[in-house]
C-alpha cells in the first residue's frame, strides 16, 4: 500500500450522535464578542437577545451597535446594555449595517468577533460549535452556520420560486428542536466554501489584523459587504467554512422593505464585479451552488425530521422489545453492515435489540468493526444459541446455516417469534459458475426446472433452499422485489418487503478530493473467493481500461489483501492501489474521494457497496440482473447494464471515463436519490413484520 493509498484508508470521520442536547466537543475556552448591530425591528431584537442570553456560554462579550434606532429600540438597548453588562456604541443617524458592523469590529479585541443579526436565534452549543469549526485547521478563518434562509447555506433548499428559500419550520417544531436535531445529525465534515452569508459570521481575530474591516466606501450601506470580505480572506490565504452542527435561525430583517433591501443587493452586486470581477464571483457561486459536500448537507437535511418522526414512531410501537440477530461472521460484509446499522436504528427506537456472534469470530470481528456502539453476545458454539436467546421477544437468523441453530427454538412452550432476513438468495451460492450465463436468468420456469436438477445432486444448494421451509411459521422478510419474486417463483413462499438500506449517517460526499488531481479515480471491490462477484472479468476490464486511459485514469481496489493467492492469480499488469479489506468507517473516506464505481458481478441481490457509492458522490456502474433495480435508474443516477457481457461492461466504464456530462450527471443525482434510504426505514419495518403495530 502506498503512502497515498494509506492517506485515504485513515482519514478520520465523525459519526452522527443522534444525542439531543449533548456537546460532544470541548467547551471554547477564548472570549468572543457577540456584536450585534440593531436598526429598529424591536421584537426581532428582543427574541435574538433573549435567545444569545438563554444558550450562550462564558467565555463571551456581548457588543451592541444602536444604528439609529427610534425611541423604543434605542431606550430598550440602553437597559438591556446595563443589566447585562453589554457594551453599548449608538448612532444618532442610521449609518447603514457595513459601517455599524465596522464599529463593533473596531471595539472588538478578543481572538473570535462574532457578527450576529438581530433578527436571529441561537440555540444551544451554538458558540462551541462554532469556535470548535474555527479551530479544527489553522487556515480556516472564517465560519457560518446552517440556518433556514442564508442564500448557501440555507437547509434543505436554497432557491423557492426564481428567490431566496426561506424553509420554514413545522408547525410544532420550535428553532432550538430543531437545531438540536441538525447537530445530533451531523457529520461535522465544515465544507469550505468561497462566500458566507453576513447574519451570522464569526471572524478569527488574526484575518482582521491582516485584511482589515469592511469596505464602506463600496458597501456602506449594506449588502455585499460579506461577499466583498470572503473574496479578501481567500486572496490573503485564508479559508472559509460552514459549521454543519449549528442552525441558527434567520428571520429576514425587518429594518428594510423588501424594495430597499433588493436596491441594495442590486448596487453591490455592480460594486462587487467592479472591484474583483464577474469571472471570480461567478467561480465563487458555481461552487456553492454545485459542491458536492454542501449538496449533500442539503439533501440529509431533507430527510432530518422524517427520520427522527420514525424514530419516535417506532418507540410509541415497540419501546421495551428484545430482539436478537444471528450474525455468525468474521469480517465486515454487505449483509453485515445492514444488519448492524437497521439493529442500530431500532435501538433508537427504544428496542432492546443484540448481535449474536461466536466467541472465536470476536478477535477479527471487532477488527473490522473498530468503533461498534451496539451490544454484541458471543457464544462459544452453535450448540449454545437456544440459551443466549432466552428472554428475547424475536430471534433473526441472517443465513441459511443460522436457521437450524435456532430451530429448537420453535418447538418451546412459549416460543419467541422467529425471524428470517433474507439478503440474498442463497441456493444460488453454490452454483455460481451455472448462474453466470445469460440462459439461468431468461426465465423463472427454466430457473425452477434447474433448481430441481441441482438440489438433487448439490447438498449446499439443498441446505440453503430447505431453510425457507424449516421453521412453519417463521417470519420471512426481504429487501427487494428481486429476493421477494425468486423465493415466490422458486419456492411459493410468500415473504414481506421491508426494503433496501444503507447506513445513511456514514455514507455521504465529505470533503473533496484530499489532494489534487486530473485523474479519474475508478474503484471496484474484489472478491475472488465469490465468483458471482466477478472478480476476474473486473481485473480483465480494468487492466484494458488502462492500457487505453493510461494517463486519465487512477484505480483503487479493496475487498481481497495483496498476498491472497486467488488474487495473486488475476491479471494485475497494471497500476493500481489496494486498500485491501475496509473497515465501514474507511470505505465511506474511499467512497468520497472517487469518481466511478464498478460492480461487474454476476447479479446483486441488491448491491450495498453501489448504494454507498452513490450516496458518496460517485458515478456507479451495477448488474440489470438482480435488485439493483430497487434504487438505481439507469442513465439517470447509475448505469444498469448486462454483466454477462464483457463488452457492455467495457463499454459502460469506457462512457463515464469519456462523458463528462453524464459521469457529472449521475454524481450529483445519485446521492439526492439514494438518502431516501435511510436504515430507521427498514428498521421500522422489520419490527412491524415481527410484532405489528400496537
Amino acid at each position: 500500500m502506498d503512502s497515498q493509498a494509506a492517506m485515504l484508508s485513515s482519514l478520520p470521520i465523525h459519526f452522527p450522535s443522534w444525542q439531543l442536547n449533548t456537546l460532544d466537543i470541548p467547551p471554547h475556552t477564548q472570549t468572543v464578542d457577540i456584536i450585534v448591530c440593531v436598526h429598529n425591528a424591536l421584537a426581532d431584537v428582543q427574541r435574538c437577545l433573549e435567545s444569545i442570553k438563554t444558550y450562550s456560554t462564558a467565555p463571551y462579550h456581548l457588543i451592541l451597535v444602536d444604528d439609529g434606532s427610534a425611541t423604543e429600540t434605542h431606550d430598550y438597548l440602553a437597559d438591556y446594555a446595563k443589566g447585562e453588562m453589554a457594551t453599548l456604541l449608538r448612532n444618532e443617524q442610521a449609518r447603514g449595517y457595513t459601517c455599524a458592523a465596522n464599529q463593533g469590529l473596531h471595539a472588538s479585541q478578543n481572538p473570535y468577533s462574532l457578527l450576529l443579526n438581530s433578527d436571529t436565534i441561537v440555540s444551544a452549543h451554538w458558540l462551541e460549535r462554532l469556535v470548535a469549526c474555527a479551530n479544527s485547521a489553522p487556515e480556516i478563518g472564517l465560519v457560518g452556520p446552517l440556518s433556514n434562509t442564508a442564500s448557501w447555506q440555507s437547509i434543505p433548499a436554497i432557491e423557492s420560486k426564481g428567490d431566496w428559500a426561506e424553509n420554514p419550520l413545522p408547525t410544532d417544531m420550535s428553532v432550538p428542536q430543531f437545531a438540536n436535531r441538525v447537530a445530533a445529525l451531523s457529520n461535522r465534515l465544515y465544507p469550505r466554501i468561497p462566500f458566507l452569508n453576513g447574519f451570522c459570521l464569526l471572524i478569527k481575530r488574526a484575518v482582521i489584523t491582516q485584511i482589515g474591516y469592511f469596505d464602506e466606501a463600496r458597501f456602506g450601506q449594506g449588502y455585499g459587504e460579506e461577499n466583498d470580505y470572503c473574496i479578501r480572506a481567500r486572496q490573503a490565504g485564508w479559508q472559509l467554512a460552514i459549521a454543519d452542527d449549528v442552525y441558527i435561525y434567520h428571520a429576514q430583517s425587518k429594518s428594510y422593505s423588501h424594495e430597499r433591501r433588493k436596491q441594495l443587493a442590486e448596487r453591490a452586486g455592480i460594486a462587487l464585479t467592479e472591484k474583483h470581477g464577474q469571472t471570480t464571483i461567478d467561480t465563487g457561486v458555481t461552487i456553492c451552488r454545485h459542491d458536492k459536500v454542501i449538496e449533500g448537507i442539503r439533501t440529509r437535511a431533507k430527510y432530518l425530521l422524517e427520520r427522527w418522526n420514525i424514530v419516535a414512531q417506532g418507540q410509541y410501537h415497540w419501546r421495551g422489545k428484545r430482539v436478537i440477530f444471528m450474525l455468525p461472521v468474521l469480517e465486515a460484509g454487505g449483509g453485515s453492515n445492514v444488519v448492524i446499522s437497521e439493529v442500530r436504528a431500532m435501538r433508537r427506537m427504544g428496542v432492546d435489540a443484540v448481535i449474536l456472534n461466536f466467541l472465536h469470530h470476536k478477535t477479527t470481528f471487532e477488527k473490522s468493526y473498530p468503533q461498534l456502539d451496539i451490544p454484541v453476545i458471543y457464544t462459544p458454539t452453535d450448540f449454545d444459541l437456544p440459551r443466549y436467546c432466552e428472554g428475547y421477544d424475536a430471534v433473526i437468523a441472517t443465513a441459511n446455516y443460522s436457521i437450524q441453530w435456532i430451530a429448537p427454538l420453535a418447538t418451546q412452550p412459549n416460543p419467541p417469534i422467529i425471524g428470517y432476513y433474507i439478503q440474498d438468495f442463497e441456493p444460488y451460492f453454490p452454483i455460481e459458475k451455472a448462474i453466470r450465463y445469460r440462459w439461468f436468468w431468461r426465465s423463472a420456469w427454466i430457473r425452477r426446472r434447474l433448481a430441481s436438477y441441482y438440489f438433487r445432486r448439490n447438498a449446499d444448494f439443498r441446505l440453503a433452499w430447505l431453510s425457507y421451509l424449516q421453521i412453519p411459521n417463521c417470519k420471512l422478510f426481504t429487501k427487494t422485489h428481486w429476493n421477494k419474486k425468486e423465493l415466490h417463483y422458486q419456492l411459493g413462499k410468500e415473504s414481506q418487503l421491508v426494503g433496501a438500506s444503507y447506513n445513511a449517517d456514514l455514507f455521504v460526499p465529505r470533503l473533496n478530493r484530499t489532494e489534487k488531481t486530473d485523474r479519474l479515480r475508478i474503484s471496484a471491490m474484489i472478491r475472488p473467493s465469490s465468483s458471482r462477484r466477478g472478480a476476474l472479468r473486473t481485473m480483465q476490464i480494468l487492466q484494458r481500461i488502462y492500457q487505453e486511459f493510461t494517463n486519465q485514469i487512477e484505480i483503487i481496489l479493496f475487498g481481497v489483501a495483496e498476498d491472497n493467492p486467488a488474487f495473486q492469480a488475476l491479471p494485475r499488469d497494471f497500476a493500481y492501489q489496494n486498500l485491501g479489506l475496509q473497515t465501514p468507517e474507511q470505505l465511506a473516506i474511499l467512497l468520497a474521494q472517487i469518481d466511478i464505481f464498478v460492480d461487474f458481478s454476476n447479479f446483486q441481490a441488491m448491491g450495498l457497496t453501489a448504494m454507498e457509492a452513490m450516496a458518496s458522490g460517485a458515478a456507479v456502474i451495477v448488474p440489470t440482473i438482480g435488485g439493483s433495480d430497487s434504487f438505481a435508474v439507469h442513465q439517470k443516477n447509475a448505469l444498469m447494464i448486462d454483466t454477462s457481457k464483457t463488452t457492455d461492461c467495457y463499454a459502460a466504464l469506457k462512457q463515464l471515463i469519456t462523458d463528462n456530462t453524464l459521469r457529472n450527471t449521475l454524481m450529483k443525482q445519485a446521492p439526492q436519490d439514494i438518502a431516501k434510504f435511510y436504515p430507521e426505514k427498514s428498521a421500522y419495518r422489520i419490527l412491524k413484520v415481527l410484532f405489528g403495530e400496537q
